[in-house]
């Protein structure tokens, strides 16, 4: 049975929810406010089990600030556009200017209403043990063209010995948009409150990766992982080459980068992306999606002290795996494009498989 109960109140007064989906010993609690996920708890080798996705404890912590935007759904588009503009046929259009040294990028759509700031419709299906959430925008609304009607699709189920949590995002539109939506959840397999994840050991199937600007807008250039710290081809621990003497390292303060996963080919099947390891727990988590890349960012920025179970975190506390077309594709048309139309709606899929080692 999927749980539900209030969350509290939003700013403009109406209530949320959060609902608990079960499968075994695994249990994913998501809000329809932001379409966030607000925990994870699953087992580890001995069977116990902890929260391994970092957030706040009610509702104000998402409410509010929230600038590592924690468990919430991004859109209708993710990281950081240059210029805050978006190039569409004949036109361009323009995102909040709220990222940069002087402000004149874009990130995240809007940090104060985009889709994670939002209170959504829900829908709960006991069958596939799923909560779809919806929301819309209106011709113009955050900056870009037509009336869009966007979903958030959660389900838990076990399948060949582990348990995955798929998150579905679409989008439908009655004229040309651009939409790039992820979900921006932090994950600890030691648990959310248990230290850095610095000595996970992480494996992503990516030969290349984008460089950054100083102000962490893409370079522009696809580059080869090979003889750099971006190199997770074979398993690294996340804090091997952290702390490197790297231009690019130097500029995120560790990690903050999009990374080309291999395969990709629009509507296919989700594909592997991310295979992490806690060795201290045992705790598996692999990722897989349909989007041409992800960006892998290690908390180098965080800083919260009001969060779950009365815990801080500090830089390094988890790591975000956000799947993506690359930041700012709209200026990069040889890149893969995510132009959203009538007869051609947005869909991403992401899977998150927990097992043990």
């Amino acid at each position: 049975m999927i749980e539900k109960k209030p969350f509290g109140q939003t700013p403009s007064g109406e209530t949320a929810f959060a609902y608990e989906l079960v499968c075994n010993q695994t249990r994913a609690r998501v809000s329809d406010f932001g379409a966030t996920l607000l925990s994870l708890e699953c087992p580890d080798t001995t069977g116990a089990t902890a929260d391994i996705v970092l957030g706040f404890a009610n509702i104000e912590g998402y409410a509010g600030e929230n600038g590592a935007c924690y468990g919430g759904t991004i859109g209708p588009v993710a990281n950081r556009t240059d210029r805050a503009e978006v190039p569409l046929g004949a036109c361009v259009y323009h995102l909040t200017q709220n990222d940069g040294p002087t402000g004149e990028n874009n990130l995240h759509s809007d940090l104060e209403r985009g889709l994670h700031k939002r209170l959504w419709s829900a829908r709960t299906d006991e069958a596939s043990n799923s909560v779809t959430f919806t929301t819309t925008l209106s011709d113009g609304e955050l900056g870009l063209p037509g009336n869009r009607t966007f979903s958030a699709r959660y389900s838990l189920e076990e399948k060949d010995g582990a348990t995955e949590l798929t998150v579905t995002y679409g989008c439908t539109t009655d004229a040309a948009t651009y939409v790039n939506m992820t979900n921006h959840s932090y994950f600890n397999l030691s648990g959310h409150a248990s230290g850095t994840v610095r000595e996970e050991m992480a494996t992503i199937d990516a030969d290349f990766f984008l460089p950054v600007r100083e102000d962490s807008v893409s370079e522009g250039e696809i580059r080869p992982v090979d003889g750099t710290p971006f190199d997770f081809r074979a398993p690294r621990a996340f804090g091997e080459h952290i702390d490197d003497k790297d231009v690019q390292i130097e500029r995120a303060r560790g990690y903050d980068h999009c990374f080309c996963v291999r395969g990709y080919a629009p509507g296919a099947a989700p594909r592997h992306a991310l295979h992490v390891e806690d060795l201290a727990s045992g705790r598996v988590l692999d990722i897989s999606i349909t989007a041409p890349g992800a960006h892998l960012y290690t908390g180098n920025w965080l800083s919260d002290s009001n969060v779950k179970d009365a815990a801080s975190y500090s830089p390094q506390s988890g790591f975000a795996f956000e799947p993506e077309f690359y930041p700012d594709c709209v200026h990069h048309p040889d890149w893969p494009q995510s132009v959203c139309t009538p007869e051609s709606p947005y869909s991403s899929t992401i899977v998150y498989r927990l097992s043990t080692r």
